[in-house]
């Protein structure tokens, strides 16, 4: 299978509680699933003990307390992954050869490839700030799995 079929079929969805609401956007609550506990990787989703929060568009009308179906594009999905992990690594490993090839030692090659990487995660807090407000990669409630008492 190529990587453009595996792409346009892959699609993130996950059932979570609308802890808020805000004009056309909702803040939901997903709880970290039992799979989480033996996974080596749930450190670097997981925000706290309760779940992760996350932003989305609530163009179904969902009400603080309804449990909701989130729905990311693959698209969305793969650009996320790119900004958050593919693209810092890449920009590390050049910063690193550059920083190599002009100082001459590793040392000043990891402080440089360090640099270059912090600099971009500083514009990165910069741009996901405005990606935020337009609302651009947020994923969207496809449906309310069930509404609050």
């Amino acid at each position: 299978m190529c990587l453009s079929a595996f792409v346009a079929n892959t699609v993130m969805e996950e059932i979570g509680k609308v802890i808020k609401t805000d004009k056309n956007k909702a803040t939901v609550l997903i709880e970290n699933p039992q799979s989480c506990d033996s996974c080596e990787f749930a450190n670097f989703c997981r925000i706290d003990k309760k779940g992760r929060e996350i932003t989305c568009w609530n163009h179904k009308g969902a009400k603080k307390g309804d449990i909701v179906l989130l729905y990311t594009s693959s698209k969305n999905f793969f650009i996320a992954t790119a900004l958050n992990f593919i693209l810092p690594l890449l920009i590390l490993i050049a910063g690193v050869i550059l920083g190599k090839k002009i100082f001459k030692t590793d040392l000043a090659g990891f402080a440089a490839g360090m640099g270059i990487t912090a600099i971009y995660f500083i514009v990165f807090l910069f741009i996901d700030k405005k990606t935020l407000k337009k609302g651009t990669l947020l994923p969207e409630i496809e449906k309310i799995i069930k509404k609050r008492k």
